[in-house]
């Protein structure tokens, strides 16, 4: 363990680095002489911390330097929402961490008052990481104490702002099913929000099964017809289809039809017709697919291109496909931000690659299938980056070709997160 130095002794080395006297400091301070010289001294135990925070950013010093040396002997509730509220503003995350821990293990706390002080405190702050911080202190004493209003309160708000970190998908994913235990502490929207939500991350990541099942207990205990409520169904029915369970995948179908909201007719429209392509009825699903483009937008025409593309491609229509890929500029979504249109991209590119790669276009098809990576890297998809990454390693081997130092300089700049070809 590092012994922490004391406080008093790092001030008086800083206030003669700066080259200043106790009555300098004194005046730019507007604290005494006679409380400095005690500081420096050690000779108070435990000094104010407004005088002690005042001092160090005068001086320049670390706050850890400052506060660090006295946080394990503070008792007064105000002194540490005081330093809680100063390191917050510093956006200080280790200070953070160890000043709220500090918080709620302090003797004269009461532990419910406090844990609502730092969830209110948490609420109010803008800062994502800083937030993060917090909620992350709330929930480890809660589930170390057996106080589960809290530890369901914080785990909610983590996952709910981890969700959005479209590259740890999975793990994200992982953490967020531990409030499934702790449900029953969570207001009723609040419960209904995460089936839904875990429910979509779910399909996002591939786990049908487990959606379908997320999905339908929030729609148990969701009485509206929410907007929410009918994503939720599609997403079942889309998880059905999936599974190949035709039959239950289109009594969801007739479900979904019954809300009265934008798109929910063209989203049935675009079910019908994969249904049809699933089922082999490609006379029926080529038609239905082109007058979904037609009147879907620019931005969410990728799911029915990918789809026409796997009917072309096992009709062995090379020529129908060709067309589309030199027409992508009208389809290709042009501000991808949701885990959707990342894994579409990276579908629709690994298509792409195999079929230039098969057509002996060999330089498109390696960049095709090494932007399919590129978009799976964004959403964190092992399991997708692997098969991209494995159709294209197998070409080489086929091919009894290396890898050029070209096309290696791409993949570690993709896995680098630099020059992500996008």
């Amino acid at each position: 363990m590092v012994e922490t130095k004391s406080f008093g002794s790092e001030l008086k080395k800083y206030r003669e680095r700066a080259d200043l006297t106790l009555a300098e400091l004194s005046r730019m301070t507007d604290i005494s002489t006679a409380t400095i010289s005690k500081i420096e001294t050690d000779s108070l135990v435990l000094p104010s911390m407004q005088n002690v925070v005042k001092l160090a950013e005068t001086l320049e010093m670390p706050l850890y330097q400052a506060i660090m040396p006295y946080l394990g002997q503070i008792k007064q509730i105000e002194a540490l929402e005081f330093l809680l509220e100063t390191v917050l503003k510093k956006e200080n995350n280790v200070l953070t961490q160890k000043v709220a821990l500090r918080l709620l293990e302090c003797p004269k706390a009461n532990t419910f008052l406090s844990l609502d002080y730092l969830y209110q405190l948490a609420g109010s702050t803008e800062k994502v990481e800083l937030r993060l911080v917090i909620y992350e202190v709330i929930s480890q004493y809660s589930r170390e104490h057996g106080i589960p209003v809290y530890l369901a309160r914080s785990l909610f708000q983590k996952y709910m702002i981890r969700r959005d970190n479209l590259s740890q998908l999975d793990q994200t994913y992982i953490e967020g099913k531990e409030l499934l235990h702790y449900m029953t502490y969570l207001h009723i929207n609040e419960r209904i929000e995460v089936y839904y939500k875990l429910g979509l991350h779910a399909l996002h990541s591939s786990f049908y099964a487990e959606c379908i099942q997320l999905n339908k207990q929030g729609i148990k205990e969701d009485r509206s017809q929410s907007e929410q409520k009918a994503v939720a169904v599609l997403a079942i029915v889309i998880s059905y289809m999936e599974l190949e369970d035709y039959i239950l995948g289109n009594f969801y179908l007739e479900e979904y039809e019954k809300f009265d909201y934008p798109h929910v007719r063209k989203n049935v429209q675009h079910i019908r017709a994969r249904l049809y392509a699933k089922t082999g009825r490609f006379d029926k699903a080529i038609p239905a697919l082109r007058e979904c483009l037609a009147q879907q937008e620019h931005n969410d025409n990728l799911p029915i291109v990918n789809d026409l593309l796997e009917i072309y491609l096992q009709m062995k229509n090379e020529e129908e496909a060709r067309k589309i890929f030199t027409d992508e500029e009208t389809f290709l979504p042009t501000n991808p931000n949701t885990p959707n249109k990342y894994d579409q991209l990276g579908l629709y590119f690994r298509i792409k690659g195999i079929y230039y790669l098969q057509q002996e276009v060999f330089d498109l098809g390696i960049d095709s299938l090494i932007r399919s990576i590129s978009y799976y890297k964004n959403l964190g998809s092992l399991e997708e980056i692997n098969r991209s990454l494995t159709i294209l390693l197998e070409f080489h081997l086929n091919h009894k070709k290396n890898l050029s130092p070209d096309v290696l300089q791409k993949l570690v700049n993709v896995y680098n997160g630099t020059n992500i070809i996008i």
